[in-house]
């Protein structure tokens, strides 16, 4: 329903072309205390190899990051890239840079400030001219709003909701702005809690005004208000004007109205530009980005073909040996 945002590492294998495949890794930065830097190493080392020795050759690697090549996890997956994969070619792109490429805004701002929030946080980047050049992150993006509010619930209401009742109150409940999709806001379900902190079997429900709801999910724009402050006036002055005038494109999960918030907090103009449906089950935006930034720079990997000669070596000793006939493995596989 709403739950691709709370995956913290996405992957996406397709076919790119008649003799290749392209391995997407989008990597949530999630810093802090028993973050694992190898993490994404791991995914393609255990999970992809495996997986793609039923592929054509993996011929490109995309790898979509917050800060790019500052994440902690990136070199550790590009090293076991190159490992698994020597004549794939490796491109890092900034997840700013994949999200502002994804919402294909015509005409495209040269300059502008991307808030991109996803699973445990959210990034702000000067984006110019497809460069993130300066940005930032603050930890807890669709997460830290679902914790919020059970939290809020659980002290005010006495009612225990699980993790995605209280992310559909965050998307529908109206906080900044109604929601496209439910006319009111639905009441929360959960178990109810005792005085002594003990969960009931007997089910409860709240219904949380938009008034309420508004500052539970507030605060949390806070840190991000402060973070688009910085990173304009961390830019260059030049760069800063553009961007300001630019203003703020909101991409991943945001609630409804959330840039209405943001444009109050920072005084720069904002729009949100929403997942389809189907982006709640895979981050649409992003993997639209990464296909628009290949199709303008195609990659280019050193794949070598299958020759005719060998093709036919191959078919006459597999009918010899009265095996059935593998297609061939120059074709387009769909």
């Amino acid at each position: 329903m709403l739950w691709w945002a709370l995956d913290e590492i996405r992957i996406q294998v397709t076919g790119r072309s008649a003799r290749y495949s392209q391995v997407v890794l989008e990597l949530a930065w999630n810093p802090g205390p028993g973050a694992d830097d190898l993490l994404a190493a791991q995914l393609l080392a255990v999970g992809v190899a495996k997986r793609a020795e039923l592929w054509r050759p993996i011929g490109s690697v995309v790898l979509v990051a917050p800060g790019a090549r500052g994440h902690p996890g990136v070199e550790p997956a590009v090293d076991t890239v190159q490992g698994l994969w020597p004549a794939a070619e490796v491109r890092v792109v900034d997840e700013a840079v994949a999200a502002l490429a994804g919402t294909g805004p015509d005409p495209e701002p040269a300059t502008c400030v991307v808030v991109h929030q996803d699973a445990v946080h959210t990034s702000v980047a000067v984006v110019a001219g497809r460069e993130a050049v300066v940005g930032g992150l603050v930890v807890g993006g669709a997460r830290g709003l679902a914790e919020a509010v059970i939290g809020h619930v659980r002290d005010a209401h006495r009612l225990d909701v699980g993790l995605e009742m209280a992310w559909s109150g965050v998307v529908h409940g109206g906080a900044f702005a109604p929601s496209p999709t439910v006319p009111n806001p639905r009441p929360l379900l959960g178990a109810l809690i005792t005085e002594n902190g003990r969960l009931l079997q007997e089910s409860g429900k709240v219904s949380l005004s938009p008034t309420e709801l508004r500052a539970v999910v507030a605060p949390a724009y806070r840190p991000v208000a402060d973070l688009v402050a910085q990173v304009v006036r961390d830019a260059p002055p030049e760069t800063a004007r553009e961007a300001a005038d630019g203003g703020l494109l909101l991409t991943g999960t945001h609630p409804p109205g959330a840039e209405h918030h943001l444009r109050n907090l920072t005084g720069l103009p904002a729009r949100r530009v929403a997942e389809e449906n189907a982006g709640f089950h895979q981050p649409r935006i992003l993997r639209d980005g990464v296909a628009r930034l290949l199709a303008e720079k195609p990659p280019t990997p050193d794949i070598a073909e299958v020759s005719p000669e060998r093709i036919a070596h191959l078919v006459g000793l597999l009918e010899k040996l009265g095996l059935p006939l593998s297609r061939d493995p120059n074709a387009d596989e769909r």
